[in-house]
């Protein structure tokens, strides 16, 4: 069984589309094991993108995931 992280963007969030993304990963065979509604604050966003630090768009992106309320998620399937 592997697991996979999933995050539901702020502006998907923004516009309703959690339960439409969520029908869309268990149509393709994934089971959802895990769900949580939080906002990122700037130092963590910035760790969790830290492999593209002092990258052009780095700033844009941590600035962008902290706009708003994301959803991660736990995925789970065979291979």
């Amino acid at each position: 069984m592997e697991r996979t992280l999933f995050i539901v963007k702020p502006d998907a969030v923004e516009r309703s589309l959690v339960g439409k993304i969520l029908a869309m990963v268990e149509e393709a065979g994934l089971k959802i094991i895990g769900l949580r509604m939080v906002s990122l604050d700037s130092r963590s966003a910035g760790d969790f993108y830290r492999v593209h630090k002092g990258k052009p768009f780095f700033d844009k992106l941590v600035a962008y995931m902290t706009s708003g309320r994301v959803v991660a998620g736990v995925a789970e399937a065979n291979d």
